[in-house]
C-alpha cells in the first residue's frame, strides 16, 4: 500500500512541474508603467474632474519632496476627495484609479482641505496606462 501512495504522491509532483511552467508562461508579462509628468495643480484643482473610466489603473506616488503631502482624487463633479493624508517625505502610497482620473497634491498642514484653492498646491497626476503608473512628488512640482 505504501508503494501506491508513494507512486501516487511522485505522479501528482511531475505533473505540477509539468503543469506549473506552462501556467506561468501563458499568463501575460506586467508591463511597467511610465512615471508620469506633473499636471499643473491649478488646472487640476479648477478645471478636471473625473469621467467614467472603464480602465483601471494605479499610481504609485512617490514623495520626494521635503514634506508631507496630502492626496486628493478630483471626483465627478470636480470636487476634492482626500484619499491619504500626511504621506511622509521618502515614503509611497499605491492608489486604485482609472484612466481618466485626476489626482491632486497638496503640501500637508498649509490649509489644505475638500474646497477648492485651498492650502499649497504642488501638482497634479493622471495615470496613463493600465500597468501602474508612478508619480514622483517634489517640492518644484
Amino acid at each position: 500500500m505504501k508503494n501506491v501512495y508513494r507512486t501516487a504522491s511522485v505522479t501528482a509532483m511531475l505533473a505540477l512541474l509539468l503543469i506549473e511552467p506552462a501556467s506561468l508562461m501563458a499568463q501575460a508579462p506586467r508591463v511597467p508603467g511610465v512615471t508620469l509628468r506633473t499636471l499643473d495643480a491649478a488646472m487640476v484643482d479648477n478645471a478636471l474632474r473625473s469621467s467614467n473610466g472603464a480602465t483601471r489603473a494605479t499610481i504609485k506616488f512617490v514623495n520626494q519632496s521635503s514634506g508631507a503631502v496630502d492626496i486628493y482624487w478630483i471626483n465627478y463633479d470636480g470636487h476634492r476627495v482626500l484619499y491619504y493624508r500626511g504621506l511622509a517625505a521618502n515614503s509611497t502610497w499605491t492608489a486604485d484609479t482609472f484612466l481618466s482620473h485626476p489626482w491632486l497634491v497638496i503640501v500637508s498642514d498649509s490649509g489644505g482641505s475638500t474646497t477648492s484653492g485651498t492650502g499649497v498646491r504642488l501638482g497634479g497626476f493622471e495615470a496613463l496606462t493600465a500597468n501602474g503608473d508612478t508619480a514622483i512628488i517634489t517640492n518644484s512640482n
